[in-house]
């Protein structure tokens, strides 16, 4: 399971960078270190509009987990999140992004029920 997940968070910090995410223009920036004994099984995404952007995550399906005050942690789970998923999850915050889909969800952290 350890394997799969480091793989999967590579996967995702990879995917990040190459699909140009973590650009100036886009805003995201990786907080989880790349050296896979200092990484656990999460990536934390940090972005300026981190608690919108987790809003429309939820809103598109994808459960993140928020951190103030802008990181979006997504943990990939090595028993059913599938590589593929990991992809549509990166397509989905371009789309966030892009889109301004962000700017039409409300400010403020949700509280847990």
């Amino acid at each position: 399971m350890r394997a799969k997940s480091l793989a999967q968070t590579a996967y995702l910090m990879d995917l990040l960078e190459a699909t140009g995410l973590t650009e100036r223009q886009v805003g995201y920036r990786i907080g989880t270190p790349r050296e896979a004994a200092r990484r656990g099984g999460h990536v934390a995404v940090e972005h300026d509009a981190g608690p919108r952007i987790a809003r429309a995550l939820k809103q598109r399906g994808v459960v993140p987990d928020f951190r103030p005050p802008d990181v979006v942690r997504l943990a990939p789970i090595p028993l059913y999140t599938s590589f593929h998923d990991l992809w549509r999850v990166v397509k989905h915050l371009r789309a966030i992004v892009a889109e301004g889909e962000y700017l039409a969800v409300a400010e403020g952290r949700e509280i847990v029920a």
